[in-house]
């Protein structure tokens, strides 16, 4: 996810200041977050607390400035790194890491205020998070907004939700969330995953705590190893990710104390997604967004006219191809061609992307529908597609990406082929059992 960019020193402090040394550590860290949670005028999204301090004082007898400076307190933002060894070995050096013994306490709830217009720009920075973080793992989301939360409580981080959420978002490398520099934005949520990763963070903004995280600032799969996870506190996992807080005072409940005053600033580049994010556009921008919107739509509205019109009755019967499936090839859907469709048995064959894998779930999604049973199955190479459906077993166990729906026994299998796309929770792997 990212990288610790400090831990508070109290000897260097003492050395630099030889009253701090008096005053103590309890004192300090208090003035400190008194002065973070009045910070709102002076902490803008991005910054560190190098940042956050600079030019303020208590009662002119503190310089901040210098206490910052002779703590040696780098920006908050770091390239992300990560120790070279493949997952296996990954998963063998974070068994090794201990969880830590110290309690687990929850945060405490958070409550967003501001106007209504900067709480919804929260909501939709949030739900971006979660979704694209996490996916349609629910609890995965509630994770990822908890620590999203308690990042914007504490002084390492910008004093908004959005500012942490897109926090180093200019970078092709190095933001603090990996979505927003690697080209995930690219898909679009359904409209219903959409509205349930709202609610998620409405909740979460509205007092809600997801108590497991604890006061988790730092999470990541159990398949690398970041090099900033040896300097943290491992608390607890939430199936195959790990999560981490400061070590020490800056990990403690008392620091958690800012309360994100700043007005949350306008993400342009969810505009797509969210009207909260779309006030600050000019005029251009405005109509600009509005052309790749109208596009986005007639392109889809055809595609979905395509896809219903292959698929809306049954196709002849024939072990032969036919004459009507070359009419599928071509017909494009989230990115991947459907090439064979059985509209009798409710199964479908795409040739896929080799990229963006989760909008092989969203496509999924699309072709069922409100079906009682459905089977969707991809391939990456062309050649593997078969001619016609069902599949043959060999044929199957080429596939790169299947979807399950029944119904009737309440089963629902969504799982990729983790060699071609790997996946954060192995349960996501396609195995030869969800085949039969």
């Amino acid at each position: 996810m990212d990288s610790p960019a400090f831990s508070l020193k109290h000897d260097r402090l003492a050395a630099a200041r030889p009253w701090l040394g008096r005053i103590g550590g309890a004192v300090l860290l208090l003035c400190l977050a008194l002065l973070a949670a009045d910070a709102g005028n002076i902490r803008e999204p991005g910054g560190g607390v190098a940042q956050i301090f600079a030019g303020a004082d208590v009662g002119g007898r503190f310089d901040i400035e210098a206490i910052s400076n002779a703590a040696q307190l780098p920006a908050a933002a770091q390239p992300i790194t990560y120790i070279k060894v493949s997952q296996d070995r990954a998963r063998q050096i974070n068994a090794a890491v201990a969880f830590s013994a110290n309690p687990n306490p929850a945060a405490l709830p958070f409550i967003l205020g501001g106007t209504p217009a900067s709480q919804e720009r929260a909501v939709d920075c949030l739900a971006a998070a979660q979704y694209y973080e996490a996916g349609t793992d629910w609890e995965g989301q509630r994770a990822v907004a908890q620590v999203v939360l308690n990042r914007a409580r504490h002084p390492a981080y910008p004093g908004s939700v959005c500012g942490v959420v897109f926090q180093g978002q200019e970078r092709r490398t190095g933001c603090q969330f990996s979505f927003t520099c690697d080209g995930a934005m690219a898909r679009t949520p359904s409209v219903a995953h959409w509205e349930l990763s709202r609610a998620i963070a409405r909740a979460a903004l509205g007092g809600e705590v997801y108590a497991k995280v604890g006061l988790a600032t730092h999470y990541h799969t159990d398949w690398v190893v970041p090099v900033w996870s040896s300097q943290l506190e491992k608390i607890t996992n939430v199936r195959t990710h790990l999560f981490f807080r400061w070590p020490g005072s800056w990990g403690r409940i008392g620091i958690f104390s800012v309360e994100p005053s700043a007005p949350e600033p306008v993400i342009t580049r969810l505009a797509r997604l969210s009207f909260a994010h779309r006030e600050a556009l000019s005029e251009e921008e405005e109509l600009a967004l509005a052309a790749e919107l109208a596009a986005a739509d007639a392109a889809l509205a055809l595609e979905t006219d395509a896809l219903t019109d292959v698929t809306a009755g049954p196709l002849p019967s024939t072990t032969a191809p036919t004459a009507s499936q070359p009419a599928l090839a071509g017909v494009n859907l989230r990115g991947s061609q459907l090439r064979v469709a059985d509209t009798d048995n409710a199964a479908f064959a795409f040739l896929l992307p080799n990229e963006l894998p989760g909008s092989f779930g969203l496509l999924a999604y699309d072709v069922c529908g409100r079906r009682s049973y459905c089977k969707v199955l991809g391939w990456t190479e062309a050649g593997d597609v078969p001619a016609s459906l069902p599949a043959a077993p060999e044929a199957e166990r080429k596939a790169a990406f299947l979807y399950l729906y029944d119904r009737a026994s309440r089963r629902e299998i969504m799982a990729w082929d983790c060699d071609i796309f790997p996946r954060r929770d192995q349960r996501e792997c396609l195995t030869p059992d969800m085949l039969r």
